[in-house]
């Protein structure tokens, strides 16, 4: 009984915001394929997790950050080339967002950077979100987003300049 109830209310959830899950992984992944696989693992852990949200508000919040740790994994496991002589390098002063822009780019820096620096940069520069909704996606507080935004820039750019890179 407790199982068909958990069952429900994920199929609730993946009526209400299943595109928006695939859209997201979609976005990251740029494989339709992919895409589709990442949400189908989302939703089987939501349906192993289901009981454990309290709520509908705490269940997306939840699948949104499942569905971005899922993507992030993926995009590592997959160690994308790069051409780096092909990347346009900006000025950190003069548009610190165009460096980070460049998905080839970013797919690169993901598999090299940890996942707890990764996960806010996705949501900040990728999906345009506030600093504060990244925050309450992620379950921390706005002043640790501002802390990892800063340290992913630091930590691309550094990565970007270094003469001895192995792509």
């Amino acid at each position: 009984m407790a199982q068909m109830i958990s069952q429900q209310k994920v199929e609730r959830l993946y009526r209400r915001v299943g595109p928006a899950i695939y859209a997201r992984c979609q976005r990251m992944l740029k494989d339709p394929a992919a895409a589709e696989d990442a949400s189908q693992e989302v939703f089987l852990r939501a349906l192993r997790h289901i009981e454990g949200l309290a709520d509908e508000t705490q269940a997306l919040r939840w699948l949104y950050r499942v569905s971005t740790n899922y993507c992030l994994n993926v995009i590592r496991d997959k160690k994308p080339q790069l051409d780096i002589e092909k990347v346009p390098l900006a000025d950190k002063r003069d548009n610190p967002e165009q460096a980070l822009l460049d998905r080839d780019v970013v797919r690169w820096l993901l598999s090299r950077l940890p996942q707890k620096l990764c996960a806010p940069a996705m949501l900040y520069f990728f999906d345009d979100m506030e600093q504060q909704k990244v925050a309450e996606v992620l379950g921390i507080t706005r002043r640790t987003v501002i802390n990892r935004l800063q340290e992913f820039n630091r930590r691309s750019l550094k990565l970007l300049k270094r003469k001895d890179i192995n792509l």
